[in-house]
């Protein structure tokens, strides 16, 4: 019995390792899938041929850059989640006011030819832009087209680079160790997933800043996506956000699937404590953020689920006081994901496990009703971005959500988290 319980250990141990893409039920649900035709919908399929991706997707090649980026950065900083917010009061205030251009853009000037000297000297109008508006965008520089430039770009900014929220369990490649630059989800397998808006954040933890970089625009598509939080908070229902903000939102983010437990038939039972105890180990050995266990059945198929703890939908932003929603329900929800999305192709690496969904903090099903209007508030607010080589997005990332378009051909976008 020893023996078969060390196993297991170890077993979890190794699957715990691809299991968390970002924070985001409880007691037993059915897919989204499942939900909707049993609503009389259908879901729409895009059944895709298997796809293969790179070496780096799988991990190989990663060791060496992980490890030069933990030699150069700290951990992301913990997320402030702040004071209560008066909810109706804050929303009236955005209603109210008139709010300034999302994003703004910040183009070379033509008779600038060294590029390091205009960043220097134009640090304080960039940074102030960017405080102001929640993103810039810059356009039209050649020197952050490759990492060392896009690294000297930031530095001059006097931004400090930290390790991506999820750099403790690998679910993002790193592109440059060296340079601190993260890829921004390129892999070939995912070309087809609409990444919805979200804030990088894994509940524990938050960057305050990002810069997003192209390095090679794809041949068609994968627009880069932003949305303005303080948009979205003046724009969903009152109703709806007095709700959720009341509720708090429970995100899964997760699913270690465990299918041998059927096997075991009236020793199920006896099992389930002991299974649940040791994935709660093995996981809480290989992750730096917060998750609870909890037993489901998926598609009929005994699964374990990683929780983050409940969270509200809207906070202050810790700079500027500023209320702003918060809330990553846009990418993590089954619902609005399948019906986004379909039938994707088999994919690789940590993405494999991430399984996210969101509920309401006790557990409860948010209304689809809700769901959709999300979505429809997100959708208006998105403003793609199309970038080219060496064009930069600065984001505050307590303030501006991101997402990313399908795609065709190769993208080479890439990242850098700031503290």
């Amino acid at each position: 019995m020893a023996k078969l319980t060390a196993a297991l250990f170890l077993s979890l141990c190794a699957h715990s390792a691809y299991a968390f893409l970002a924070p985001s039920s409880l007691p037993l649900r059915a897919t989204a899938r499942a939900a909707a035709v049993s609503r009389g919908r259908m879901l729409p399929v895009m059944q895709e041929a298997a796809v293969k991706d790179r070496a780096q997707d799988v991990g190989e090649g990663q060791a060496s850059e992980r490890k030069a980026a933990e030699s150069l950065m700290q951990q992301c900083p913990e997320t402030i989640w702040g004071p209560t917010v008066d909810i109706e009061a804050e929303q009236q205030k955005l209603k109210d006011a008139e709010l300034p251009e999302f994003p703004t853009y910040v183009h070379k000037p033509a008779d600038v030819t060294d590029e390091a000297a205009y960043f220097a000297e134009n640090k304080d109008m960039l940074l102030q832009k960017l405080q102001d508006h929640g993103a810039v965008v810059l356009k039209g520089f050649s020197t952050t087209g490759e990492p060392e430039g896009f690294e000297s770009m930031w530095k001059t900014l006097g931004m400090e680079a930290c390790l991506d929220p999820l750099h403790s369990v690998a679910g993002r490649p790193v592109v440059s160790g060296k340079n601190a630059v993260y890829e921004a989800v390129n892999k070939p397998s995912r070309a087809k997933f609409f990444v919805g808006m979200h804030n990088e954040m894994v509940g524990k933890r938050t960057v305050r800043k990002a810069a997003f970089v192209c390095f090679k625009q794809a041949e068609k598509g994968g627009e880069f996506l932003l949305t303005d939080g303080r948009r979205m908070l003046r724009d969903v229902e009152t109703a709806v956000l007095k709700r959720w903000y009341d509720s708090k939102i429970r995100f899964s983010s997760a699913e270690l699937p465990m299918s041998f437990m059927d096997s075991l038939g009236p020793l199920q039972s006896v099992a389930e404590p002991a299974v649940k105890a040791l994935t709660q180990v093995a996981v809480d050995m290989k992750v730096d953020f917060d998750v609870e266990m909890f037993w489901n059945r998926v598609d009929g198929q005994r699964v374990i689920q990683a929780h983050a703890p409940p969270q509200p939908p809207v906070i202050l932003h810790p700079d500027t006081g500023l209320a702003t929603w918060f809330c990553n329900v846009h990418s993590h929800s089954l619902v609005l994901r399948d019906e986004r999305d379909g039938v994707l192709p088999e994919t690789t690496g940590a993405s494999r496990l991430n399984k996210s969904d969101c509920l309401f903090g006790d557990g409860s099903a948010i209304p689809l009703d809700d769901l959709k209007h999300i979505d429809e508030v997100t959708r208006k607010n998105i403003v793609p971005v199309l970038m080219e080589k060496g064009d930069v997005c600065l984001i505050d990332n307590y303030r501006a959500m991101h997402g990313r378009d399908v795609f065709e051909g190769t993208r080479k976008h890439a990242v850098t988290w700031f503290k």
